[in-house]
């Protein structure tokens, strides 16, 4: 008798764990949030790369929309230095400045960075569909105006510390503006998230 308990105890032992429904109920609604805002986050990132970074032969209209966006950030750069009394003249998404041509092209456009934004606002569970708009319309204000300021900071750049400009582009300009990004994402995360908890709080408070 003792040895078939002996038995059932070691048959116990060498049983493997079974995971419940409910475990793993537990375990998916622990990791949802996490894996709806990677799910949401790389869809809206493929779908942007697939369509921003086609060919001009494949998709001329597509190319023709991002010039024009391009000649706007060049256009706007160009008043800003004339209304300063700078020596400057712009064609297209070509900016001179006294003698020296800076070229406004993909990758100077923040379009990468403002669609991530814009994908990490619509991921995220925080705030309401109120706050998820306002943070948009603000947070890629705010990032197309903090491009301009870049791209105005490296026109000048190029004039009057030449030698500079490269490390100011390629490794202190995108360093500062990603660092931005991810600011302006978080920030509004924690605005959202008390302004989500706030109708709660006052029904709570009545």
């Amino acid at each position: 008798m003792g040895s078939s308990k002996k038995k059932r105890r070691e048959k116990k032992r060498a049983a493997p764990e079974v995971v419940s429904r409910g475990e793993a109920g537990s375990w998916y609604a622990a990791k949802r949030p996490a894996l709806r805002f990677l799910l949401i986050v790389g869809g809206f990132m493929l779908l942007f790369y697939a369509i921003f970074y086609t060919s001009p032969q494949d998709s001329p209209g597509v190319h023709a929309a991002i010039e024009a966006y391009l000649g706007i950030y060049a256009s706007v750069a160009g008043f800003v230095f004339d209304t300063f009394g700078f020596d400057v003249r712009v064609s297209s998404t070509m900016i001179f400045l006294e003698g020296r041509a800076v070229k406004v092209v993909r990758g100077c456009d923040a379009m990468e960075p403002i669609a991530l934004y814009i994908a990490a606002v619509i991921a995220v569970e925080a705030g309401n569909v109120r706050s998820k708009l306002i943070g948009l319309a603000v947070g890629v204000s705010m990032l197309v105006f903090a491009n301009l300021l870049r791209i105005i900071a490296l026109t000048y750049i190029n004039v009057r510390f030449s030698s500079f400009f490269d490390t100011a582009h390629h490794t202190v300009g995108q360093t500062l503006f990603i660092l931005f990004t991810l600011s302006l994402w978080f920030a509004w995360v924690v605005w959202a998230s008390r302004e989500g908890k706030e109708p709660d709080d006052a029904g709570a408070a009545d």
